[in-house]
């Protein structure tokens, strides 16, 4: 099982929405068993992956108790909701949360291929814990003057958590998500965050198009929205997927299912 964590310091910059695709996508395109956990007490994840939903929610994973979860299917995805409830545990006793959601997530290994976890848009406990409990942690970026300034933050935190609690952490890359082809002041963005960051920066980029926002809404793969825009969309994503589970080093010999 991979545990990857998708985080950002910053809010706006398309956390939820990666989230979603990537685990609609590992389901589709790769038949895993997907569990996404939404840590974000906005619960946006929860919005779009409403029908993959049960009763379970994500703050039962901070619980001395052992959670019970169900055998999950190949090319399945299962959420644990998100709640107001997980702004209270920024509060929470950390010596005794942290170590009760890493064992719990580890113990999904047993049922899932891969867990994706959302985390809210602010350095706290959640966030903190997740990247904790996580083996990768993709990075995305709105290409805007504030957004850039926080990657400087976002990476100390990652590789403060991997040097004093999680050795394995590692970053699956920085995504340039929301692009605007058109705006000369995203462009020079562009340019500035690969000459600051380049070892660190995904060579792909997801544009702003409005099938992506659209499919969220209807709470389905925008591969599957019959329009022009959602397959240029599609081929974008594609390619940011691939180079993330190639710098995760997956098993090469796990084929799509579908192109």
């Amino acid at each position: 099982m991979r545990v990857v964590v998708i985080s950002n310091q910053k809010g706006g910059v398309g956390k939820s929405t990666l989230a979603v695709l990537f685990a609609q996508w590992l389901a589709a395109k790769h038949a895993a068993a997907v569990c996404v956990i939404d840590l974000d007490s906005q619960c946006n994840c929860s919005k779009s992956l409403a029908r993959f939903g049960g009763e379970l929610e994500a703050a039962a994973l901070f619980a001395v108790e052992t959670v019970a979860v169900a055998r999950a299917a190949p090319g399945s995805v299962t959420l644990l909701k998100g709640s107001k409830r997980l702004a209270d545990l920024e509060l929470a006793r950390a010596e005794v949360v942290v170590p009760a959601f890493r064992r719990q997530v580890a113990a999904l290994g047993g049922t899932y291929d891969f867990v994706i976890i959302d985390t809210p848009p602010a350095l706290g406990l959640r966030m903190s814990t997740a990247l904790i409990a996580a083996d990768v942690v993709v990075c995305p970026i709105e290409l805007e003057e504030y957004s850039i300034d926080g990657v400087t933050d976002m990476l100390k935190t990652i590789f403060g958590v991997q040097k004093r609690y999680n050795p394995r952490l590692t970053l699956a890359g920085v995504v340039a998500n929301r692009f605007n082809p058109h705006s000369l002041r995203q462009k020079a963005a562009l340019r500035d965050l690969v000459a600051n960051y380049g070892e660190f920066v995904l060579p792909a980029k997801i544009s702003t198009r409005s099938a992506i926002p659209e499919a969220l809404a209807a709470g389905m793969p925008v591969w599957e929205l019959s329009k022009t825009s959602a397959r240029e969309a599609s081929e974008e994503v594609f390619e940011v997927f691939r180079l993330i589970m190639q710098r995760m080093h997956y098993d090469a010999a796990v084929e799509e299912s579908a192109t």
